[in-house]
């Protein structure tokens, strides 16, 4: 409940550099927040995943590998994510701003009506006050991506709706194994129980 999340993109059985970068910046939001840092693998032949991903602080990764689940395809993976995130309840959910990413978030998010800020250069932890209301939202995720052509810096705040997702591009984040030897759960997810037939 409440925990921070990556979706991981696999080529083949490969982790994309992308999703490792955003599991160290995850790591670091989950540290902030007081929470677990969890992360996501759909796909085929998943074997072994794990030692990929644990090291870099990861919790608990859930494990979807099913034939079906490779090559990526819009219904089933946004099936795995929609019915995990109802079980879970994510705050933030992360993933690269690849071709796959700009696919499978925006499907997410209005499924869950949430928001969805896409090509973050930053991502913050912070206090928002909204004066109009009268409200202080403690702890939001501080969305940060260029706007107007680049122009201007645009901070983006998600205050009522969860999960707050962000994609991220290649290249932005700094990828770091934590500890080598970190012991995360792996929880092995009966896949015909998320993706309808």
């Amino acid at each position: 409940m409440n925990n921070v999340f990556v979706y991981l993109e696999i080529e083949g059985t490969t982790v994309a550099d992308v999703s490792l970068e955003l599991l160290t910046k995850g790591r670091k939001l989950a540290n902030q927040l007081g929470c677990q840092l969890e992360a996501v693998a759909a796909g085929s032949n998943l074997a072994g995943i794990e030692k990929q991903v644990l090291p870099f602080g990861v919790d608990k990764l859930h494990v979807f590998d099913a034939p079906g689940l490779f090559p990526y395809t819009s219904l089933p993976h946004s099936s795995v994510l929609i019915n995990l995130f109802k079980e879970e309840q994510p705050q933030i959910c992360l993933m690269g701003a690849t071709v796959i990413g700009r696919d499978l978030g925006p499907r997410v998010s209005s499924a869950l009506t949430s928001g969805l800020t896409a090509d973050c250069t930053s991502l913050e932890i912070g206090n928002h006050e909204d004066k109009k209301e009268g409200k202080t939202y403690e702890n939001l995720l501080y969305q940060i991506r260029p706007a107007f052509g680049g122009n201007i810096v645009a901070t983006i705040v998600n205050p009522e709706h969860r999960p707050q997702m962000a994609t991220v591009r290649e290249g932005v984040m700094k990828k770091e194994i934590l500890d080598a030897d970190y012991k995360g759960e792996v929880i092995r997810h009966d896949v015909a129980k998320y993706v309808p037939e």
